[in-house]
């Protein structure tokens, strides 16, 4: 199973460690990417959360071209 799988999957939101150790980074990474905007999260009562769907979609354009098309051709 792809790690956008199971993302997908997901019908909660994420929790930053959930997704750090998904994406193999440090949390403090995630914190940094969504302090300055460049990944999709949410805060409940200053507790940072990231939606599965908008995580997917995110990673998804973040994948060069040929990776998209030869996965494409390849199921």
């Amino acid at each position: 199973m792809t790690i956008l799988e199971q993302i997908e999957q997901r019908s909660s939101a994420l929790k930053v460690n959930e997704l750090a150790e998904m994406l193999q980074v440090t949390p403090q990474h995630i914190y940094r990417m969504a302090s300055s905007g460049l990944i999709p999260c949410f805060r409940i009562e200053g507790a940072i959360r990231l939606d599965p769907k908008e995580i997917v979609n995110w990673l998804r354009s973040k994948q060069p071209q040929a990776v998209r098309t030869r996965r494409l051709r390849a199921a």
